[in-house]
C-alpha cells in the first residue's frame, strides 16, 4: 500500500527563492548558467533494483523509431530517471514501488526543480524522459504536457523558430580576431573552430574529425561524432574552406589522424577545449557568444549563398524567393548539418514563413502557422 507524506516546511525553505532573482529574460537562467542542484538523496533499495532493471530492459530503445540509442543518450536517460527518484524521496515521499508513480509526483517534483532554477530546457527534457520511463512501466498517457507540471508555464514553452542571431556575427563579434586569439592559447582548438565555422560541425564532429581520411575529393565525409550517429557529407565550395581543411590536415597526427598530438582520451580533449573558450571568454556570461554559434553562422552564410539573400534572422525578405526555391534549399542545408527535418532549420536562420503583401482589403483567412511551432530538438 502506497503511503506517503507531504512536503515539509524544511525542504520548502531550502527550495525557496525570490522572483526578483529570476533571470527576467531567461526563467531558469542566473546570468547565463543552469541550476546547481545536484540529486544526491539515497534511493530506497527496491525502487533502485526497479529501476536499474527497466532501464536494463529499456534504455537503448529510440522513443519514437524503431532503432537503438547512443551510450551517451543511454546515460543521460539513466541520471534523469534515478535524479527524479533521488528527488522524490527528498521531498518526502514514500513509494514502495516504482510503479507506483502517479502524476502527483511529476508535478511535486518539477515544480521544486523550477524553484531551484533550473533552465526550461532542462526541465523540459526531464519531462520528457519521464514520459519515456512512464511508458517503460505501463504508464503510457499518464505523463501529459510539460506545462502540467510548473508553476510558470513559460518556463517550458520553446518555440524552435530563431528570433535572435546567434552567430559570433550576428552578436557584433569580430570572428577572425576571437579564432587568433583562441590560437594564441592553442592551435588545435582554434582549427577546431575553424572547422566549425567552415563546414557546420558541432563541437564534438570538429574534435572527432581526421581531416585527412574526412576529405573525399569536394566533399567532407563526417562520421564520427554526430548526433545519433547520422553521417554526412558536406561540400567544399569555396578556397576559404579548402585553406582550412589543407591546415587542418597539417596540423594532425600522422598516425592517428586528429588534431594535435597524440595522448588523452576524448573526456580530456573535451575538458581542454572548453578550458580554453571560457579562458578567451567564449561563454554566454562573458561574450553573449557559444562555440556552437559558429555552426549557426555557417548556416546563415550557406542559406545566403544558396538563396541569395540573408536569411530570415538577418532581416532577408523571403517573399523575393520562390517557395519551391527555398524548399529545395533547405532540404540541401539541413542535409548538411545532419537532420532529416526541413523545420529544424528555423533554429539556426529563422522562419521560412512567407510573409502575405499586405493588403487595404481586410484578410479573413486565419495567419499561416508558422513551419516550425511543433516542438523542438537538440540542434
Amino acid at each position: 500500500m502506497e503511503e506517503e507524506k507531504s512536503i515539509t516546511a524544511g525542504v520548502k525553505d531550502a527550495g525557496s527563492y525570490e522572483q526578483s532573482d529570476r533571470n527576467k529574460s531567461k526563467p531558469g537562467r542566473v546570468n547565463g548558467r543552469n541550476s546547481s542542484h545536484k540529486s544526491v538523496h539515497k534511493i530506497p533499495t527496491r525502487c533502485s533494483d526497479e529501476i536499474f532493471m527497466i532501464l536494463q530492459a529499456n534504455q537503448d530503445k529510440g522513443a519514437h523509431k524503431d532503432k537503438k540509442v547512443g551510450y551517451e543518450t543511454q546515460e543521460k536517460r539513466a541520471t534523469v530517471i534515478r535524479g527524479f527518484f533521488s528527488d522524490l524521496f527528498m521531498l518526502g515521499y514514500r513509494i514502495e514501488s516504482v510503479h507506483n508513480l502517479r502524476e502527483k509526483h511529476l508535478r511535486a517534483v518539477f515544480n521544486y526543480l523550477e524553484e531551484m532554477n533550473q533552465a526550461p530546457s532542462t526541465i523540459q527534457n526531464k519531462i520528457s524522459i519521464m514520459r519515456l520511463f512512464c511508458e517503460w512501466v505501463g504508464k503510457n498517457g499518464m505523463v501529459r504536457d510539460s506545462t502540467n507540471y510548473v508553476k510558470d508555464k513559460a518556463s517550458v514553452r520553446r518555440s524552435t523558430v530563431v528570433k535572435d542571431d546567434k552567430s559570433w556575427v550576428g552578436k557584433g563579434v569580430d570572428v577572425a580576431a576571437k579564432i587568433a586569439e583562441v590560437a594564441e592559447e592553442s592551435r588545435v582548438v582554434s582549427m577546431q573552430r575553424e572547422l566549425c565555422l567552415s563546414f557546420g560541425l558541432r563541437v564534438l564532429e570538429a574534435m572527432s574529425l581526421k581531416p585527412s581520411s574526412a576529405n573525399e575529393g569536394d566533399f567532407v565525409f563526417v562520421r564520427d561524432g554526430t548526433k545519433g550517429g547520422r553521417s554526412r557529407v558536406v561540400p567544399i565550395e569555396n578556397e576559404v574552406q579548402r585553406d582550412v581543411l589543407n591546415r587542418a590536415k597539417a596540423l594532425s597526427d600522422k598516425k592517428s589522424g586528429f588534431l594535435g598530438n597524440r595522448g588523452g582520451d576524448d573526456e580530456q580533449r573535451r575538458k581542454h577545449f572548453y578550458y580554453v573558450m571560457k579562458k578567451c571568454g567564449i561563454t554566454l556570461a562573458q561574450d553573449g557568444i557559444t562555440a556552437h554559434g559558429l555552426r549557426h553562422q555557417y548556416m546563415q552564410e550557406s542559406f545566403k549563398r544558396l538563396l541569395g539573400i540573408e536569411a530570415p534572422v538577418r532581416g532577408g525578405d523571403l517573399s523575393q524567393v520562390d517557395p519551391d526555391e527555398l524548399q529545395v534549399a533547405s532540404q540541401k542545408l539541413m542535409e548538411r548539418a545532419g537532420h532529416s527535418r526541413v523545420s529544424i532549420g528555423s533554429a539556426y536562420y529563422g522562419s521560412r514563413r512567407i510573409k502575405k503583401p499586405s493588403s487595404s482589403v481586410p484578410d479573413s483567412t486565419p495567419p499561416a502557422k508558422d513551419d516550425f511551432s511543433n516542438g523542438c530538438e537538440g540542434i
